[in-house]
């Protein structure tokens, strides 16, 4: 079963209509399970860089700073102890840390399904024909973004035929972004204001959801 959505060419003009597949777009939203989604997704990005030095790896201490009896002063028995000034750290953070999450595929996919029938319903989904540029110009993809009125939006492009000029004239836009299909991650989904995909790469997409 399909619905239809219209598709316009890249001057914003109509250009005929698309058959979507009910079981994507028409998904119920599940909100924890794209919220869980996207807490996996940034988890995986992220990298334990921060690392403390605990009272096994702190320098010096090596001697005891004085004997254990008739100073007046209380026992010590090392420098490194996290009680003293240039000690070690108690339970500090080290960059051993593994913050990487796991998700069932079939959580992944419904995720990304919830998604989709969100943006459709919000009207946040911008059906494109396929184009290409001749050329490596920013310029030309800005003005192409503000025919459809769009100040930050996604570009989905086929993975499998995916134009190259295109996403290195997007580089430069600093609100504005290219990827393929294959690369497409929640997380862009859902923080730009439009979603600009292509005929084709919405038929890759369909297809990939469906596996």
């Amino acid at each position: 079963m399909s619905e239809s959505a219209n598709v316009l060419n890249i001057g914003n003009k109509n250009a005929g209509n698309i058959s979507l597949n009910e079981e994507i777009y028409s998904y119920p939203v599940k909100e924890p399970l794209i919220k869980e989604f996207v807490l996996l997704t940034l988890a995986n990005k992220r990298l334990g860089l921060a690392s403390t030095k605990n009272r096994k790896i702190v320098s010096g201490g090596g001697i005891k700073p004085w004997k254990q009896k008739g100073t007046g002063r209380a026992r010590a028995g090392s420098t490194r102890s996290p009680l003293w000034k240039g000690g070690g750290t108690i339970f500090g953070p080290t960059n051993e840390r593994n913050y990487k999450k796991d998700m069932p595929k079939k959580a992944r996919k419904a995720a990304v399904k919830s998604a989709l029938s969100y943006l459709l319903k919000e009207g946040r989904l911008v059906f494109i024909e396929d184009f290409e540029l001749p050329n490596i110009k920013t310029k030309e993809m800005k003005s192409i973004f503000d025919n459809f009125g769009i100040k930050k939006g996604l570009l989905i492009l086929p993975a499998l035929n995916t134009d190259d000029k295109i996403l290195k004239s997007t580089r430069n836009l600093k609100d504005y972004k290219a990827i393929g299909v294959n690369l497409l991650n929640i997380v862009d989904l859902l923080k730009y204001e439009k979603i600009m995909i292509t005929v084709k790469a919405n038929e890759e997409l369909e297809r990939n959801l469906a596996l």
